[in-house]
């Protein structure tokens, strides 16, 4: 068995990622044009960055955040393929809010023009802003999205493999210019949710098909994630509660008759470096925002500010209520469980995470980053790293002083190991 390495996602920040994404560039219009994109894809790929990582918010306005801009990711992920050559472009959409058979072209369409860098981050959309936005009065039950969202993958997976491994064999030759029907066949799909007849439209990609991403820690994502996902995002605080979750999450995996060495587990971390740790305290300060992070924190504790006192603990009542229906299970479950069992004031809290939130702040220079990254991935707590909330200053101090130290502790690659995204994330060569 090949030695273990880490993985490393770059999660791109664009305008309004949050509310104070506007300082990372001299000018908010800078997040609207090409080029600033281009600039930190070239730069992460410089440092072997598995891929490159952009969320897609489905609603301007919100209770916990202010109007806000954002741009559609898979149109930013194409223009991004046509600018780098080996770094993975992973661009979310939602199975709510969208069919499989687009999906399917889509997704297929950005594979190929990325020469096989492609991944989709599935997702069922968790905010209730988003639903009048397609029609609905409100989001279906999370039960009711995970069901649509099962079925949702697994004709998009039909589909993409629609097309035999010879359907393109003599297509277009002189003799021969059509394409031959028994290596490309429709799904028939007939479903709760979906009728499709398929077949798609596209053959098979360079890496066979893009990469899944999913993250997910109700009952409902977790079995999801086990069944269908390449990559794992998710939201860990400690190193116990990650120990815990990676733990479940590769038992689900085998489980589902699948090799969980194969299937990578990535927590978010927002990271604040800097030559000297005042410099890097420095970074978190200019960036933080603690009315908007208390703002933040009530909503995703589903109570209202005033009813947190800044220097008292959270009451254990709304820690509780908290548990009962929240809109992510991921962030609700690891901010409840930190509250608990430190009983931090809301003030220490909000000195921990600053931020909108929710993933674990770290704030240090490199030879500390280096250190933590390295504990949680030899502790079996994660096998990589999504990273976030990285300026252009901060990305590079990442890839010249971090990038070498992991190298040097034999954690992470030295190159590529192949061309697609499949090779190098998952290891696999087709």
């Amino acid at each position: 068995m090949s030695r273990r390495t880490m993985r490393l996602n770059f999660h791109g920040n664009y305008a309004g990622s949050h509310r104070q994404a506007w300082l990372n560039s001299s000018t908010a219009q800078d997040e609207f044009d090409l080029d600033y994109y281009v600039k930190f894809a070239k730069l992460a790929e410089r440092g072997l960055f598995d891929g490159i990582f952009y969320a897609a918010d489905l609603a301007a306005q919100g209770p916990n955040r202010s109007t806000f801009a954002g741009l559609d990711p898979v149109v930013l992920a194409a223009a991004l393929a046509a600018n780098t050559e080996q770094i993975g472009l992973a661009t979310t959409i939602s199975t709510t809010f969208n069919e499989p058979f687009n999906v399917a072209k889509t997704m297929s369409t950005l594979d190929h023009i990325s020469g096989g860098r492609a991944a989709w981050n599935i997702v069922t959309s968790y905010d209730p802003m988003a639903a009048p936005n397609f029609g609905m009065s409100k989001l279906p039950p999370k039960n009711k999205r995970y069901e649509r969202a099962e079925e949702f993958v697994e004709v998009v997976l039909k589909l993409w493999g629609s097309w035999g491994e010879n359907a393109l064999a003599g297509y277009g030759v002189a003799e021969s210019s059509n394409l031959p029907y028994s290596e490309i066949t429709p799904i028939n799909h007939e479903g709760r949710y979906f009728n499709v007849r398929g077949p798609g439209q596209t053959p098979r990609s360079p890496q066979g098909r893009p990469i899944l991403f999913q993250a997910g820690a109700s009952k409902e994502g977790k079995l999801f994630a086990s069944r269908f996902a390449d990559g794992i995002f998710c939201v860990a605080l400690e190193l116990e509660v990650a120990k815990s979750f990676y733990k479940e999450m590769k038992r689900l995996i085998r489980h589902a008759n699948r090799d969980p060495d194969r299937v990578h587990i990535l927590p978010g971390i927002y990271l604040y470096l800097g030559s000297t740790e005042d410099e890097a305290k420095r970074a978190l300060k200019a960036q933080s925002d603690t009315e908007a992070a208390l703002v933040n924190l009530s909503v995703k504790l589903g109570t209202t500010v005033d009813k947190l006192e800044i220097d008292e603990a959270v009451p254990k009542e709304i820690l509780d209520s908290a548990l009962i229906n929240p809109q992510s299970d991921g962030h609700t479950q690891s901010l409840v469980a930190l509250l608990k069992r430190e009983r931090l004031t809301v003030r220490e809290f909000l000195k921990m995470q600053p931020l909108r939130g929710p993933h674990r702040v770290l704030v240090g220079i490199p030879e500390m980053v280096v250190d933590w990254l390295e504990v949680w991935f030899l502790e079996r707590a994660a096998d990589g790293f999504n990273i976030g909330n990285l300026t252009h200053d901060t990305l590079t101090i990442f890839v010249d002083e971090v990038v070498p130290r992991l190298q040097a502790r034999n954690l992470f690659r030295y190159e590529y190991e192949g061309k697609t995204l499949r090779e190098n994330f998952c290891g696999e060569v087709r």
